[in-house]
């Protein structure tokens, strides 16, 4: 069985240690690290769940607010949860109609201390009299759960609209420190490095050939080490003209920097994860146009064009039937589900009509093998499935967020599925159990976005944002 592939970003601080950068006592000895990098923002050694709504603040509605939940030897709860908005004590700005803090996610220890760190990105915030100009915090980890946040401004404000629409979290300099990819709605992406609570030190600009104006409808960023050179690279994925197509595309950038790769997939979602267990990470990118996802193998030559597999509704063992406005692949999400040493990918189809109700949603689990990525052992869940709390109803949109972490440290990762259209269009959040036969329904647990203490008026879309993985969003 080989080794299950564990990212840099959850051993910064065993790095640290090594290194002699941290001085650690006994009285103050560093938190675990959860399994396989994932989030774990109080430090405890298990999985947390992000979650991100548009929920009024104060009376000002769509202002946007994160939930985090704390995983247990039980998994998650609705007891253990903490609201974050920006009128939180500490967090950066203030909650103002439709700024939807949060509506961008991505998690990763940026500064260090063994506690994971929420980034939230505010594309639509207002900046001066830039109307989207948009903002990007960092939340930080402790102890406690979040505990204040930093602001990382702009660095060129007003070249640009919706700073912060699309967030990766990588190693692109090799250094074992994370840095943070920010995307926005032109065709550059800026990369912070040394993020910490006052400030960062230093940025550069990445200019990419995806078109501008492209990010509302096909903008993702994704972050791995393809090649196992020990830096990460970035993946932009959206709208590309130069090879005359004009079909789009997703261009792989080695180290953040410098000339490009093109996958000819223009990704919705894209996730990293190791699917076939050799120790270099994979790429998945959804693209929900086709109804298909594609996964891209890492090699000794990185990502390539050739080294590929797409999977769709009509692929051997995969369930369901292709239809192009199912949105198969609308969202991904990684990890090993069976604790095979193989990652797994979650794959959203939100308006997947089941049986006679339309647009109710599932999720369809994707197996990891020593193959890669496989349809062969492939699960659908929904909330007419034995033992998934609820029923499936009109246009709930169950797997619009999907999320595969290990919140009761079993060793299998866990399915988070947000519906943001439920109960009209509260949404609900639900955590079902990994096991060593997939994903089981039994244990699971659901609650709403008044359980989870959010305004209970309509609209909240408790569940529109998740991060993807460790490595992307």
């Amino acid at each position: 069985m080989p080794q299950s592939h564990r990212h840099r970003t959850a051993t910064a601080v065993a790095v640290a240690l090594a290194a002699g950068l941290l001085a650690v006592t006994p009285a103050q000895a560093a938190p675990a690290a959860a399994a396989g990098g994932q989030s774990d923002v109080n430090g405890d050694g298990y999985g947390d769940l992000v979650t991100g709504s548009e929920a009024a603040v104060a009376g000002a509605s769509g202002a946007g607010a994160i939930v985090v939940n704390t995983g247990s030897s039980s998994g998650i709860s609705a007891d253990r949860s903490q609201i974050v908005t920006q009128n939180t004590s500490g967090v950066p700005g203030a909650a103002e109609k439709d700024d939807r803090f949060g509506s961008a996610l991505a998690t990763g220890d940026l500064n260090g201390d063994g506690y994971t760190d929420i980034v939230a990105g505010t594309p639509r915030e207002k900046v001066g009299d830039d109307v989207e100009g948009g903002t990007v915090a960092v939340l930080w980890g402790s102890k406690s759960g979040i505990d204040g946040g930093t602001t990382l401004p702009d660095p060129a404000p007003g070249a640009h609209d919706r700073f912060g629409n699309r967030l990766a979290v990588g190693d692109f300099d090799g250094d074992d420190r994370p840095e943070l990819a920010i995307g926005t709605g032109s065709d550059d992406v800026w990369i912070f490095d040394g993020v910490t609570r006052s400030g960062v030190a230093g940025h550069r600009e990445l200019k990419t050939d995806i078109v501008a104006d492209s990010s509302d409808h096909y903008r993702s960023l994704a972050a791995g080490d393809f090649d196992g050179d020990g830096h990460d690279d970035l993946v932009v994925g959206g709208r590309y003209d130069k090879d005359g197509s004009f079909d789009g595309a997703s261009l792989v950038y080695p180290g953040a920097t410098g000339t490009y790769t093109v996958l000819p997939d223009e990704a919705h979602a894209a996730a990293t994860g190791d699917f076939d267990g050799d120790g270099r990470d994979d790429l998945i990118l959804g693209s929900p146009d086709d109804s298909a996802v594609t996964a891209y193998t890492g090699g000794a030559d990185g990502l390539t064009a050739s080294a590929h597999r797409t999977l769709t509704q009509d692929s051997q063992g995969v369930p369901g039937v292709e239809e192009p406005e199912d949105a198969f692949g609308e969202v991904v999400a990684a990890g090993d589900v069976d604790g095979d040493g193989y990652d797994d990918v979650a794959v959203g189809v939100e308006f997947e009509t089941v049986g006679s109700v339309p647009n109710t949603g599932e999720v369809v689990i994707l197996r990891g093998s020593a193959d890669g990525l496989t349809g062969a052992g492939s699960q659908a869940l929904h909330q007419g499935t034995a033992g998934v709390p609820g029923a499936n109803e009109a246009y709930d949109r169950f797997g619009a967020a999907v999320r595969l972490t290990d919140t009761n440290r079993d060793g299998y990762a866990d399915l988070a599925a947000a519906a943001p259209m439920e109960n009209t269009s509260n949404g609900a959040l639900w955590s079902l159990r990994g096991s060593a036969d997939g994903v089981v329904s039994s244990h699971g647990v659901s609650f709403s976005a008044a359980t989870a203490g959010l305004s209970e008026e309509p609209y909240t879309y408790f569940g529109r944002s998740m991060p993807t993985s460790a490595h992307g969003s």
